[in-house]
């Protein structure tokens, strides 16, 4: 980093402070209130407890939250990145939660992000996580450059490999999603649009013949249906309640020849609480593609511990435990474990090797307003260690 240069403050947390007084004096006097001098300190200080929360600055203010994307993640390699999560809505208060019961409205949340990593992945995009008129409408959208640099273990029409073989993707895609609830219910009906347009390139010399069909430019179009059921407490770091999301969607495009196939995602997150300090959370996670999916469509097993992409097949099975224990109400420790299994079909999945991986973590509460838990996750899988930043649930969304 450089010095600062002539002129420049010595002391730019100083000037940071002033213009932040500043600011907020000035909304204050356009509101006709009087304000006092407030700090960066009392704007992170819980009222409640007296320690480190953002709530004030990312809701009431308005504010964003910038959260450094540390990647280990060992199918792309170490690196780095940066997102800015901003929080739009105000907290209800307590006496504005209905007498029916129903959770109260979660915030929308804006975001852009970019990072790269030691292999030369690079990926910059931005998404909205919309909760529209009274949380009876939700809508989710990204979309995002890339460069990803790959390795394909095989499945499907390809050999399984002990070590893959390294492709590249570089494109763009974007995903749309909008959901209805139903009534003052729990369930949720809606559509999604997917579009994925990419040069994909085999980077390996010495694979097999048969691996030269990675080489192609994708043009691949999915639509489909959402059915959904959400009754969690909380859609940041939930504590209680279920989500249930199924994914019909028909793909179709070309790759080397026409695309022309169906996939079927389920999506289960249960979350219960046996005594004020635990919290107990299982995943059951089932995808299905039926028909000729080219190789980089094809479902993976995705847990902690384990790289993505790495056992990949037409059907795959996944299952985790996590459980979350609350040592001060501020700092919670983690603990999690499951197994996967990836094959031809789910009658082939009792044939195949199951894939443990387990790990232990801790979370603080970083927004006591918002229930959002952040912190770090260790892993080992069947191969290695790895390591994850959490910003709420791993599971969450």
């Amino acid at each position: 980093m450089s010095r600062t240069t002539a002129g420049c403050s010595p002391r730019p947390e100083r000037s940071l402070r002033i213009s932040a007084i500043a600011a907020g004096c000035l909304a204050c006097v356009t509101a006709g209130h009087a304000c006092a001098e407030e700090s960066f300190r009392q704007i992170f200080k819980d009222p409640e407890d007296g320690r480190l929360d953002a709530s004030q600055w990312l809701v009431g203010r308005r504010g964003f939250l910038p959260v450094p994307l540390v990647i280990t993640e060992p199918a792309i390699g170490y690196g780095g990145g940066l997102a800015l999560a901003f929080f739009h809505g105000e907290p209800p208060a307590p006496s504005a939660i209905p007498a029916d019961g129903r959770r109260p409205v979660p915030p929308s949340i804006s975001m852009v992000m970019a990072a790269g990593t030691e292999n030369g992945t690079r990926i910059a995009g931005a998404g909205h996580l919309g909760i529209w008129r009274d949380d009876t409408v939700r809508y989710t959208g990204f979309a995002g450059a890339m460069d990803l640099q790959l390795e394909f273990f095989g499945g499907d029409d390809f050999p399984q490999l002990d070590h893959g073989v390294a492709y590249s993707l570089k494109g763009w895609g974007t995903l749309q999603q909008g959901i209805w609830r139903a009534g003052r219910s729990d369930f949720w009906i809606g559509a999604q649009l997917a579009y994925f347009d990419s040069d994909a390139r085999l980077e390996s010399d010495n694979a097999p013949p048969v691996f030269d069909a990675l080489n192609g430019r994708i043009r691949n179009f999915g639509a489909g249906t959402v059915l959904q059921f959400d009754s969690r407490d909380n859609i940041l770091t939930p504590s209680d309640g279920i989500q249930s999301e199924w994914y019909l969607r028909k793909h179709w495009g070309s790759f080397v020849q026409d695309l022309d196939y169906t996939e079927i995602d389920g999506k289960n997150r249960f979350y219960f609480g046996p005594d004020p300090k635990w919290v107990l959370a299982l995943r059951v996670d089932a995808s299905l593609i039926g028909g000729d999916a080219p190789f980089y469509a094809l479902p993976y097993i995705n847990q902690r511990g384990i790289p993505r992409l790495r056992y990949q097949g037409k059907a795959v099975l996944t299952t985790e435990a996590e459980a979350r224990y609350d040592i001060d109400s501020r700092w919670f420790g983690v603990a999690f474990a499951g197994v996967g299994r990836a094959g031809d079909s789910f009658g082939d999945l009792a044939e195949e090797d199951s894939r443990w991986a387990g790990g232990v973590g801790a979370r603080y509460l970083l927004a006591r307003t918002l229930g959002l838990q952040a912190g770090l996750d260790v892993a080992r899988g069947p191969e290695e260690w790895a390591v994850y930043l959490q910003v709420g649930s791993g599971w969450a969304f």
